[in-house]
């Protein structure tokens, strides 16, 4: 299972790798607001987290998909 993984991570360019890992990041800091809402209501509401995950991942992948379109057009021209 890790040769597949590292066989993975080898075959992506750099930029790739660097949205990878900021999708990542990002990820945990969803899971940080997550669980502030959770300490702070001092229950855990499912329709919140749930509306919460939608619009902060929807978000997200549009702004990944949008920088890898960038990412591809200005980095084949040159």
């Amino acid at each position: 299972m890790f040769s597949e993984i590292n066989y993975l991570y080898t075959s992506l360019m750099d930029w790739q790798k660097a949205l990878m890992f900021s999708f990542v990041s990002y990820a945990v800091v969803l899971f940080g607001i997550i669980v502030a809402i959770t300490f702070i209501l001092k229950d855990f509401k499912f329709l919140l987290v749930f509306g919460i995950t939608f619009v902060y991942m929807g978000g997200l992948i549009v702004t990944i998909l949008v920088a890898t379109k960038i990412f591809k057009k200005r980095l084949i021209e040159r």
